[in-house]
């Protein structure tokens, strides 16, 4: 019997959270871009911690996830991919957004939206919006900075 852990419904809440507000946005196909190729393995072991295996990616709704299984099971890491058109609706529902330079068209952090140990970064560029996920920990922001700056330079 698989077990429905806090992590599991808070990812299963953001996939219908994000489905909910893409629906009432666009109705466009899920992005031509991979967030597992944003990223490399290395680079996610060198910045997070040490993975179980490849990452795992899946489409949900209109938007495509790249998931990381670590060997400490407290380091977690997603990213997403979708299209721009719901980078407004995220900002307006974050509970608080910090504006951040440098990444993309547009970027801001937000903690707890979903999942009260989660720290999320959000970055637009162009016609694209990725999400970065992780666990809060010591020096997260700057975790999500390091591999959003470099998922941006790759789309």
């Amino acid at each position: 019997m698989t077990q429905f852990t806090f992590r599991s419904w808070a990812t299963a809440w953001t996939t219908c959270l994000v489905g909910l507000s893409l629906s009432s946005v666009s109705l466009a196909a899920p992005p031509a871009v991979d967030p597992c190729k944003l990223v490399t393995p290395a680079e996610v072991e060198q910045v997070i911690g040490k993975l179980k295996g490849a990452p795992t990616r899946e489409t949900l709704g209109h938007g495509v996830r790249c998931a990381y299984d670590f060997a400490d099971e407290k380091n977690e890491f997603e990213i997403w991919a979708t299209e721009e058109s719901w980078s407004k609706v995220l900002h307006k529902d974050a509970k608080k957004p910090v504006m951040v330079r440098g990444l993309g068209d547009e970027a801001f952090m937000d903690r707890g939206k979903v999942d009260p140990e989660d720290v999320d970064l959000y970055i637009r560029k162009g016609a694209l919006l990725i999400l970065l996920m992780t666990r809060q920990h010591p020096g997260d922001e700057d975790k999500l900075k390091t591999l959003g700056k470099k998922a941006v330079g790759r789309f």
